[in-house]
């Protein structure tokens, strides 16, 4: 198979909205029509509680660690790369959902843990140390999206720097949706 084959199956695993179909099968309700208007974790564990919210971002994890895992055995070995950008996408911009999903932290996160754990525990030790010192969740995040291709880059993974990068600019590109009042929680 090819690379093309790979993006598609990834963003068609992103696609996959937990949160969304939690949600619906749960209440009937469409989450996006709550809170933040998103499909993602915390917006769930809003609606349902934590525990829900939990399993939500399991999920979300697992879904980018299974498609950049995958990805290499379909396409070859550059391909978990494409397939992190694709699976951060595809939650963010799910086609069945008009493309309004979640915000793309659990999947990418995921993700990064197989394409690299080292450039992955960089960027979660500096969301911790953001969210220690201002205890805005939400915010500490994004540190860390915007702290993974940094941390490529450094340790000279030039195709991990520009994956992280351009999911950085998709994350923060779906957080920008949100009110500056919702980045504190």
């Amino acid at each position: 198979m090819t690379a093309a084959a790979a993006i598609v199956l990834a963003y068609a695993l992103g696609c996959l909205s937990t949160g969304y179909y939690v949600v619906r099968l749960v209440t009937g309700e469409d989450l996006r029509s709550h809170a933040t208007g998103s499909t993602g974790a915390r917006n769930v564990g809003r609606r349902l509680g934590i525990a829900a919210g939990v399993a939500t971002f399991a999920a979300d994890l697992a879904k980018g660690a299974i498609a950049v895992a995958a990805a290499p055995a379909v396409a070859g070995g550059g391909a978990g790369a494409a397939a992190l950008v694709a699976v951060t996408a595809g939650h963010v911009a799910p086609a069945q959902l008009r493309f309004r999903g979640g915000r793309g932290l659990g999947p990418a996160v995921g993700g990064l843990v197989v394409l690299d754990p080292r450039v992955a525990v960089i960027a979660l030790a500096a969301a911790a140390l953001s969210a220690v010192a201002s205890r805005a969740l939400t915010a500490s995040g994004l540190v860390g999206a915007v702290t993974a291709p940094v941390a490529a880059l450094v340790l000279g993974e030039r195709r991990t720097a520009l994956a992280a990068g351009v999911t950085a600019a998709i994350i923060l590109a779906a957080h920008a949706r949100r009110r500056p009042d919702q980045l504190q929680g």
